[in-house]
């Protein structure tokens, strides 16, 4: 039988042709899969967009919880060092009537000089302790160099993360515990560096904070801010509240407050014809209708005891009004009626628990900054144009325009120097806080 002939070549052939016709589908196949279009490239960019927008929020929420965590926990760890001092009874803490402060510095851990924001310094971290007769219960207050802490001084065991304020001085903790004593304690004590303390005898205890972790100062309860404010973000014209009184905000002069009282005191010869020494509506000051409230008479000689010119060997300056030609310098000081009327106000806002750091008239300047008339005649239509709360009660400033007359403003904008009478203008203090 004759055995077939294969045809090597032509099988050969037929091998590297079906290869390169493999190859090349192949390829064409792959070229057609490969990457992504435009419109699949930003369907996935918006996508990954809004996953974002969705999760930056949680995710800083998140950190922020975390810090603040790890923050109570810095509190709670100089704590229990403090606990190993004071159990060692060398600091000789033993007097129920004081409370004890000792600062982070003093404490030997790893973390008392630090929170998760930013440092401790030695003033801004204290631990409160007080001694009951049978053992010791501890507190914290802070700030550290960022403003982030606990202002208010509060039992460890009660310390949450709600507590942590920001935008706080961190001067102002030390100026705190120096007032604050716990549980209706009189005496503080407050630890230097050298293991030696400084005795403190409180004259006011209204500033106390329960053992129980109630926070008794009044200030707290008596100070409101604008919703959604703090002392460090008001702006001029917010209203602040002291209890029932009212301020408008001057400015902010450094880390202080200057506030203007929303009316005029009701004091001296005024409609109402009582002397109670608050803000009263009725006191309006003088209204040119021809009423007159708020009368009070700028009383004291030394009010005018600027001698200047040809008056200055004169006598024109030891009567206790201004009398038309002379050259008398108006000097607001503490020898006056009106004087004695501000620093009543300034001490039964105290009484409420609130610390004023300054009490008295605006000052000229300060009614230019507001808008009244630098060399004009009015609040209500110099080119500043004030607003009507700096005009809505007629007033002293505290200060003379120059040397011979005192400044004020009407209660309908306008804004002058009295030369001849200065007996009939209402009360209205600026507070510092």
């Amino acid at each position: 039988m004759e055995k077939k002939k294969v045809n090597k070549t032509s099988k050969k052939t037929t091998k590297v042709v079906a290869k390169k016709n493999k190859t090349k589908t192949t390829s064409k196949s792959t070229k057609k899969k490969k990457g992504f279009t435009l419109i699949e490239l930003l369907a996935v960019i918006i996508i990954l967009g809004i996953l974002m927008i969705i999760a930056i929020p949680s995710v800083t929420r998140y950190i922020n919880d975390s810090r603040k965590s790890a923050y109570i926990d810095t509190a709670k760890e100089i704590v229990g060092g403090t606990r190993n001092i004071v159990n060692e009874g060398n600091l000789g803490m033993y007097d129920t009537g004081t409370t004890y402060y000792i600062p982070a510095k003093y404490v030997n851990t790893e973390n008392a000089l630090k929170s998760p924001y930013g440092e401790f310094t030695e003033t801004s971290a204290y631990v409160g302790v007080i001694y009951d007769g049978q053992g010791y219960k501890y507190y914290w207050i802070s700030s550290d160099d960022t403003g982030q802490g606990i202002p208010v001084v509060t039992p460890i065991d009660k310390l949450d993360t709600d507590d942590i304020k920001s935008d706080l001085n961190p001067n102002d903790i030390l100026t705190t515990i120096e007032k604050t004593g716990i549980g209706n304690r009189e005496k503080i004590k407050i630890l230097n560096t050298d293991g030696t303390w400084r005795p403190i005898q409180l004259s006011d205890t209204s500033n106390n904070v329960s053992e129980e972790g109630g926070n008794s100062s009044k200030e707290l309860d008596v100070l409101v801010y604008p919703t959604g404010k703090t002392k460090a973000t008001v702006e001029t014209g917010d209203i602040v509240k002291i209890g029932t009184e009212e301020f408008y905000v001057v400015k902010h002069d450094g880390n202080d407050l200057v506030l203007l009282t929303h009316y005029n005191l009701n004091v001296g010869n005024n409609a109402k014809g009582t002397v109670t020494g608050i803000q009263d509506p009725y006191v309006k000051g003088w209204i040119l209708d021809g009423t007159k409230y708020g009368n009070v008479d700028f009383s004291s000689t030394s009010y005018w005891n600027g001698k200047v010119g040809s008056d200055y060997a004169g006598t024109y300056c030891t009567s206790n009004k201004y009398t038309s030609g002379t050259n008398c310098a108006y000097v607001y000081d503490g020898n006056s009626s009106i004087k004695t009327y501000i620093d009543s106000y300034k001490t039964y806002l105290e009484g409420q628990g609130v610390r004023i750091l300054e009490a008295r008239l605006l000052r000229l300047e300060e009614a230019y900054a507001l808008g009244c008339g630098n060399g004009g005649w009015s609040c209500k239509e110099s080119p500043a144009n004030a607003p009507s709360w700096v005009y809505e009660t007629s007033y002293w400033l505290g200060n003379a325009g120059d040397n011979s007359s005192i400044w004020r403003v009407y209660s309908n904008g306008y804004f002058d120097y009295l030369a001849y009478t200065v007996d009939a203008c209402g009360v209205r203090p600026v507070i510092v806080i």
